[in-house]
């Protein structure tokens, strides 16, 4: 069985395009998980000849597929009721990955080109299926005319020759006398033909009749064949008459020739644009993590590199750290998804994310000099995950000194190696954070002293690449932003519209929470209904009343998703300016004012400050193992 993609190709064939026209074709796959204590899976290949794979081709073929990673048996299962080749993988090894790699690599899946030439009016010529078609059909109302035409002409003669028969029966007693009276049989044929206006070849029937035809039932039967036969002349001047009966008999012929010679179809059409596989196909789409460090080497890693801990334990080493380097960012996303790298001087670059090679733990990591075409001195300042470049998203862009603006996402989905412009900076300024949000959800925004404030978005004018954007909000002397999170328009229900209420003695502590994280491995979360909405250029509220010599390195909007009990499940990843990580929940970070100090998440007595952080969705794989 083989599967057709390319439907774009078919529908220009269709369309009467003859010429070249790429088609797709896959063989039939059958795969099933083994039960028990065999951690392997089977791909059946099933070959039915479908475009002219013999065996032996076909095996050659997957037998030289042996060496890719994944497979460690290929097996020649056919038998009588038809060809089967099983191969097995190795344990742990992704099916599909798999076969994705034997269609790209081995004639599984092929293409071949629609070049349909004919005979029509005797010359050759290059036709498309629906020219072809049309002359299929005229060729056939032309052989059906001929034969009903011959038809027509051979019951027109035996009806002549029957009536002549009938008339000689009727007159039985004068033809015998007549044929008696006569010398010879020339005589005999001349005086019947004028004696009973008879033609030469009904005379000749007449006189070729035996005498077992002379009897009464006989005569019957020639009286039945020539009102059998004036009907059938009817029906054949009724078809030749009338193009519209030629095409109801075609198709009626066609039905009796499916219904006795008809065999399952050897191939089904499938949704596809037909484009062989790429790389991004033979690549599982896991979730993993990254990290970025500040002189720029990014690796990729499995979720589960860093276990389950508890808050106050001093955590496990990111891996090996450059001199005097320290780690700028950290999260999760896809292998499939497109990574946006936005740098200090305003441009953003992309790349795949498969395309950072996966390390272990302990590795320094990957230059980004060498994924992108960073200028001299350039830095990546933030990396955002895009699965989909939709309409209705937005990226949210804040720098340095406060300058905030929202751009389209879809405005970004296709850069140049070169990268292109993202903001436009004033001297002295960097690109800092940049975010997801919808036109509807709301913007945290937090300085280095704590203070917080919280805008709606949708007070933002979508604007170019090339634009600066507004102020975010006042800061004091001496303070800098410190963090950006987006609040999802989903949560706005429960969030305060007016002024602030403090003071009040009833305490909301439902989600969702802003979390707070400082500098020195405190943090905190506090409801998100203490705050109230504001617009931009304001001062804020105070969000983490922090000691004199501690800031603000990180918040975060918690309690998307609760458990049963009502509680977060997510999980934050601190990374401290040394490489070491700690990765804690959520739920186990206490619920405070936003005056109180907050408990301690990292001890670093010997870790300097927390660099980084990054939520972790309670989904990604974990560990039993707890770390005191």
């Amino acid at each position: 069985m083989a599967n057709i993609q390319h439907h774009k190709a078919l529908q220009e064939w269709v369309k009467s395009y003859p010429g070249c026209k790429c088609i797709l074709l896959k063989q039939e796959t059958k795969g099933k998980q083994l039960l028990g204590t065999v951690a392997a899976s089977l791909i059946d290949l099933i070959y039915r000849n479908a475009f002219c794979f013999s065996k032996a081709y076909a095996v050659d073929c997957l037998a030289a597929a042996i060496i890719l990673d994944g497979i460690s048996d290929i097996r020649d299962e056919s038998d009588r009721t038809g060809m089967r080749v099983v191969i097995e993988l190795k344990r742990g090894s992704d099916p599909a990955i798999v076969l994705n790699n034997l269609y790209r690599l081995t004639a599984l899946q092929s293409s071949f080109s629609c070049n349909m030439v004919g005979i029509l009016d005797g010359q050759p010529k290059l036709m498309g299926l629906k020219e072809l078609l049309q002359a299929f059909l005229d060729f056939r109302c032309s052989v059906i005319e001929r034969r009903a035409g011959f038809q027509l002409s051979q019951a027109k003669e035996r009806k002549h020759i029957v009536e002549g028969i009938i008339i000689g029966l009727d007159n039985l007693d004068g033809v015998i006398r007549t044929i008696r009276e006569t010398s010879n049989n020339a005589m005999a044929l001349t005086t019947l033909m004028k004696k009973y206006s008879l033609s030469q070849k009904q005379a000749e029937a007449l006189l070729d009749i035996t005498l077992r035809k002379l009897t009464l039932l006989e005569r019957k039967k020639f009286v039945d064949e020539s009102e059998s036969l004036s009907e059938q002349i009817s029906k054949l001047n009724e078809l030749l008459s009338s193009k519209k009966n030629i095409l109801k008999l075609i198709v009626q012929e066609a039905h009796e020739l499916k219904s006795r010679f008809g065999t399952p179809r050897s191939s089904l059409l499938e949704d596809g644009d037909g484009s062989q596989l790429e790389e991004i196909d033979v690549i599982p789409n896991e979730e993993m993590l990254l990290t970025l460090s500040e002189k720029g080497y990014v690796k990729r890693m499995k979720p589960n590199t860093f276990n389950l801990q508890r808050r106050g334990t001093i955590g496990k080493s990111v891996g090996k750290m450059r001199v005097n380097d320290s780690m700028s960012d950290f999260i999760v996303c896809h292998t499939h998804d497109r990574i946006l790298y936005f740098s200090d001087h305003g441009i953003v670059y992309s790349a795949p994310a498969y395309r950072i090679p996966e390390c272990t733990r302990t590795a320094a990591g990957t230059p980004l000099v060498q994924l992108l075409s960073l200028t001299e001195g350039e830095r990546i300042t933030s990396i955002i995950p895009v699965s989909e470049f939709a309409e209705d998203q937005y990226l949210l862009m804040l720098t340095v000194k406060g300058y905030i603006k929202k751009v389209s996402l879809n405005v970004f989905s296709t850069i140049r190696a070169t990268g292109i412009i993202a903001i436009q900076l004033t001297p002295g300024d960097e690109l800092k954070w940049v975010r997801h949000c919808a036109h509807d959800d709301l913007v945290a925004i937090a300085s280095q002293s704590g203070m917080v404030t919280i805008c709606s978005c949708n007070l933002l004018r979508v604007l170019g690449r090339k634009t600066r954007g507004v102020n975010s909000m006042r800061l004091k002397e001496g303070d800098k932003v410190a963090s950006m999170d987006i609040i999802p328009s989903g949560m706005r229900k429960d969030f305060p519209r007016a002024s602030d209420i403090p003071g009040s003695r009833g305490r909301d502590i439902s989600p969702p929470w802003l979390l707070f994280l400082s500098e020195s491995g405190y943090g905190k979360r506090v409801p998100l209904s203490e705050f109230r909405l504001s617009r931009f250029r304001s001062v804020g509220l105070i969000g983490y009343k922090l000691q004199t010599d501690d800031r603000l390195a990180a918040m975060f909007v918690v309690g998307y998703s609760l458990e049963d009990d009502g509680e977060s499940d997510e999980q934050i990843v601190l990374v401290s300016q040394s490489g070491t990580v700690n990765r804690i929940k959520v739920r186990d970070i206490s619920i405070q004012s936003r005056y109180a100090r907050g408990v301690i998440l990292m001890r670093l007595e010997h870790a300097g400050k927390i660099k980084s952080a990054s939520l972790i969705s309670a989904s990604a794989p974990e560990e039993a193992e707890l770390e005191d």
